[in-house]
C-alpha cells in the first residue's frame, strides 16, 4: 500500500467513528504524516511520534469502536513501515 492509501484509512477511521479518541489519533497521525512528507520533521521524529500514537491506539483498543481502531492501527503500522524504508 502507498502513503496515500494509508492516509485514506486514517480518514476512514476519522469519519467512520464517533469516538473522539479515534478521531483525534487519526487526525494527529495524518498531521504528522503531512509534516514528514513536507520535510518539516525528521524520520526519527516521525517514527517516534507514530510509535507513540500506535501505543495509545493499542491502549484504546478496548474501547467500543474496535473496527475503527483496527483501521487506525493498520494505517499507522503501514506508515511506520514505509517511513523505515526511506
Amino acid at each position: 500500500m502507498s502513503v496515500e492509501q494509508y492516509q485514506q484509512q486514517l480518514q476512514s477511521a476519522y469519519s467512520g467513528s464517533q469516538d473522539p479518541d479515534v478521531q483525534s489519533t487519526a487526525q494527529q497521525a495524518n498531521q504528522y504524516t503531512e509534516l514528514f512528507k513536507a520535510g518539516q520533521i525528521s524520520k526519527d521524529e516521525y517514527l517516534q511520534t507514530m510509535a507513540d500514537l500506535q501505543r495509545v491506539a493499542m491502549i484504546q483498543r478496548s474501547i467500543d469502536n474496535m473496527q475503527a481502531m483496527e483501521y487506525l492501527n493498520t494505517a499507522i503500522t503501514g506508515l511506520i513501515s514505509l517511513a523505515s524504508l526511506v
